[in-house]
């Protein structure tokens, strides 16, 4: 009778490039999300299992690491936008479920807010605010045509609604469902 083997996490040293960075990454979201932007390197370096020097060695400085996080996220709305405006069916489901996953997953890392706006002005998280801005367009255009999303609709809306969001949850930890729904029928032209 064999026992079988646990699965365990690699260790530092059995990862490779990409999987120290994901692992980092992965460690700072968690990190940051409990303690705040202030939270040290050293500290994301003991939650990844790594040592800070391996930390600066993949990101030179903690405003890289921030920006790899909201590059990631950016380019998630990105990947979802384009799937949901490539899907069957109607744009505005696509639409509003897409909202509903982004703005559910947002709830669990709502510090990237802050971050967005302390790396607002890098390279990296310009280009990937760009990707996820037309993504979301060509999204919000199909969904105008079709005549069910406002006509005024706009990017900058659905950034207002991510905001509100996230500002809901602070005043009450589920009320950004209540908030969602609310901002939804504000884009529907069907809304009661």
């Amino acid at each position: 009778m064999s026992i079988p083997a646990l699965d365990r996490p690699a260790g530092w040293t059995e990862l490779d490039g990409e999987g120290k960075r994901e692992r980092l990454l992965g460690a700072a979201a968690e990190v940051f999300s409990t303690a705040g932007l202030d939270a040290s390197m050293p500290a994301i370096a003991a939650a990844a299992g790594a040592g800070v020097a391996s930390v600066y060695r993949q990101f030179p400085s903690k405003r890289e690491l921030l920006a790899a996080l909201v590059v990631r996220r950016l380019d998630q709305i990105a990947d979802a936008a384009t799937a949901a405006a490539a899907r069957d069916g109607d744009r505005w489901s696509a639409l509003t479920e897409m909202l509903w996953a982004l703005v559910e997953r947002q709830s669990c890392d709502d510090f990237l807010g802050e971050a967005r706006v302390a790396v607002a002005d890098h390279a990296e998280v310009q280009a990937a605010a760009e990707r996820a801005s037309e993504a979301l367009e060509l999204l919000l255009a199909a969904a105008r045509a079709e005549g069910r999303l406002r006509a005024d609709a706009s990017t900058a809306d659905l950034k207002l609604l991510f905001a509100a969001t996230r500002a809901a949850k602070r005043v009450e930890p589920t009320a950004w469902q209540r908030m969602l729904s609310l901002l939804i029928d504000a884009l529907d032209t069907q809304a009661r």
